[in-house]
């Protein structure tokens, strides 16, 4: 236990405890252990969050695979929304509150992540990943580096088939201080041991939402609706339901739901961006769409949809759990036969 209170004592944020004080995998997860990261330092810590004003990039929330949680997680920390960022961790008995969380942002100005080789292993329905990381904290005191390596994991969608969806998550981190940003990126080979000399693909390369692909992206309404029927696709009604704000009013009881999608093949689907409204610390996508199903008894149905979707300010979230982006309807018509697809998605959000 020397180790958790060293880290207690330096006042950094409190979730690396998790690999520190050797946590079990999250509930749920169905395994009794992950691949354990294996940096040859032994100091455990992790730097804080930003308090600077939310960075020019595009809002990123995206849990496609392990490398883009990593890369969430820091986009939270550098807009300040902590609460968003600890909902990247997994569950855990050891998992701190999100009080001591948050409080251990509170001498750093900004941050940045670089990320290594990405690897892992498969067990008994669950996905671990190793991401090896350099992370440079600025601090109110100066400038602070740290290499070492994070655990992700995923217990397979293909199995969550009640909700709650639990979606790649952090496990565990095992960051070590080093003397300057030049010595962090040294060490970033070997941040992890061997637990990331295996790649783990997860998903076929490209753009597409088919069943080869795993798209899990919340970061704007178009983005959703894409993940949304690559769910479909995939046959992962738990995920595809998810993505419904919780109490929407058009969201039926999930066996209903996934009852609905019992005769669909495939789907394909055509999109645009939409509109977006703000106001009052609220965010809404109207997303408009066009769904072509290839039914199982061989019939093909064409319909135009249009989406709304909501997000409640990630900056004034401050009370777990983390509400991400969701549907909170959708209108549909179903097409004339020969209809033009152009058409019907200019016309799907009148």
């Amino acid at each position: 236990m020397k180790t958790c209170k060293s880290v207690r004592a330096m006042g950094t944020v409190l979730a690396v405890l998790m690999a520190a004080c050797g946590a079990a995998p999250g509930a749920g997860s169905g395994a009794s252990s992950a691949p354990t990261a294996s940096p040859t330092q032994s100091a455990v810590t992790q730097p804080s969050a930003s308090p600077s004003a939310a960075p020019a990039t595009a809002y990123l929330d995206d849990r496609s695979s392990a490398e883009r949680v990593i890369r969430s997680y820091y986009d939270a920390i550098g807009r300040r929304q902590y609460l968003r960022a600890y909902g990247y961790w997994e569950p855990s008995t050891t998992l701190p509150t999100f009080e001591a969380f948050a409080k251990g942002f509170e001498a750093t100005t900004s941050a940045q992540v670089e990320l290594g080789t990405v690897g892992g292993s498969p067990g008994a329905g669950q996905l671990y990943w190793s991401v090896a990381a350099v992370v440079l904290s600025m601090t109110t005191t100066g400038t602070q580096a740290f290499v070492g390596c994070y655990t992700v994991h995923l217990a397979r969608p293909e199995i969550q088939t009640a909700p709650p969806f639990k979606p790649i998550a952090i496990q565990a981190a095992l960051l070590q201080s080093v003397a300057t940003p030049a010595a962090a990126r040294s060490a970033l080979p070997s941040a992890c041991g061997n637990a990331n000399a295996t790649p783990l693909p997860w998903g076929a390369p490209g753009t597409g939402i088919d069943a080869a692909r795993y798209v899990d992206d919340r970061s704007a309404g178009e983005e959703q609706i894409r993940s949304y029927y690559n769910a479909v696709n995939r046959r992962e009604y738990s995920r595809a339901y998810s993505y419904w704000e919780a109490g929407a009013p058009q969201l039926t009881p999930f066996t209903t739901f996934a009852s609905g999608y019992a005769n669909t093949k495939s789907v394909t689907l055509a999109t645009k961006p939409g509109t977006i409204g703000a106001g009052a610390g609220q965010t809404y996508y109207t997303v408009p769409a066009v769904v072509t199903a290839s039914n199982t008894d061989g019939s093909t149905t064409v319909s135009a949809w249009c989406y709304t979707l909501h997000l409640g300010s990630p900056s004034a979230q401050a009370t777990p759990p983390f509400q991400p982006l969701g549907i909170q309807s959708a209108k549909t018509a179903q097409a004339a036969s020969g209809a033009n697809p152009s058409d019907l998605l200019n016309s799907a959000c009148p």
